[in-house]
């Protein structure tokens, strides 16, 4: 099986996949009504069979293979105090303040706004992993964010430069998140984070193999940067990949309803555009939100085929 879900948790960011024996989550936003721990992955622990490990603390609970938090922002973390209670990630990779890497990786808190539960969670136990070799093989004081699914290519600006260039500092928070490249067989997501523009431009221009994955591979699928927002919305990113237009832009984001008081930016138009758009999928649009349901990407169906779901009973079924 391979397969992503991205889940309806209205103006936050979390999805699921797994690639044949490797369970990965990325990102634990909540919605309203809607928990990805809660909601999902206990119903399916229930009905499939999960692997059970040790934490760092030797505490027993589920195994997912890799956890990424893109970024600290609560929208992205939100649950994980829920999912530390029974689940543990074996990888878990986010930007941090772990003593063992290097000065560039660490991140600077006073840059990261207000502090949270949820957040002083993440670097809790990001404090407690270990570089050492006969640990954590791939990883290193010089390389301490890593991907080990081999589907998914990790990249991201170093703290320590996103806080020397003025233009990044600015969206500091923001311009850490965790860039994802996933590619299986001829189909290719990418999933951003919250990284703005100044940050995708930056990121292309300083990461070749980055750059060359989205000249020669393209992007089937985005998950539209920073929920969709014009802060966000990247130009360069369009120019660089191969065909400049995805197959469906995605965009993790809640209805909007007109008698709010919201001070809100609205999702970028340009995602909805055939300039941006071929909308060459099962669904027959060129972007579509979340808050319609949830979207599931079967990389093993036939080229186009994109399922939304508003039940979640049914996304469960998707990884029976």
């Amino acid at each position: 099986m391979k397969k992503l879900v991205i889940f309806n948790v209205g103006g936050a960011l979390s999805c699921y996949a797994e690639f044949n024996d490797k369970k990965i989550v990325i990102d634990l936003g909540t919605g309203v009504g809607f928990s990805p721990t809660k909601d999902f992955l206990y119903p399916l622990t229930n009905r499939k069979p999960f692997a059970y490990g040790f934490d760092d603390l030797n505490r027993q609970k589920f195994v997912i293979n890799q956890l990424f938090l893109s970024h600290l922002d609560r929208d992205h973390i939100a649950d994980y105090v829920n999912f530390r209670k029974d689940f543990y990630g074996f990888f878990m990779t986010c930007p941090n303040d772990n003593g063992q890497q290097q000065n560039v990786f660490k991140i600077n808190r006073n840059l990261l706004g207000v502090e949270s539960e949820c957040r002083n969670f993440v670097l809790e136990d990001m404090a407690r992993r270990t570089t050492k070799i006969q640990y954590n093989p791939v990883m290193s004081p010089e390389n301490p964010l890593v991907s080990i699914v081999d589907e998914i290519s990790l990249f991201y600006i170093n703290p320590g430069v996103c806080e020397s260039y003025e233009n990044l500092r600015t969206g500091y928070s923001n311009n850490l998140s965790l860039v994802l490249f996933i590619k299986v067989g001829n189909k290719t997501v990418l999933l951003p984070g919250d990284i703005l523009k100044e940050g995708m431009k930056y990121l292309i221009d300083n990461e070749p193999e980055f750059k060359s994955l989205l000249e020669l591979e393209g992007v089937d699928y985005l998950v539209a940067p920073h929920h969709g927002l014009q802060t966000s919305f990247s130009e360069y990113l369009f120019q660089t990949m191969k065909g400049n237009r995805t197959r469906l832009n995605i965009i993790s984001e809640k209805v909007r309803v007109a008698t709010s008081n919201e001070n809100r930016t609205e999702v970028d138009s340009r995602y909805y555009s055939s300039d941006y758009s071929t909308g060459e999928n099962s669904l027959v649009k060129k972007a579509v939100k979340t808050s319609l349901g949830h979207i599931v990407i079967d990389f093993d169906e036939q080229e186009t085929e994109i399922r939304q779901y508003a039940d979640n009973v049914d996304v469960v079924n998707e990884f029976l």
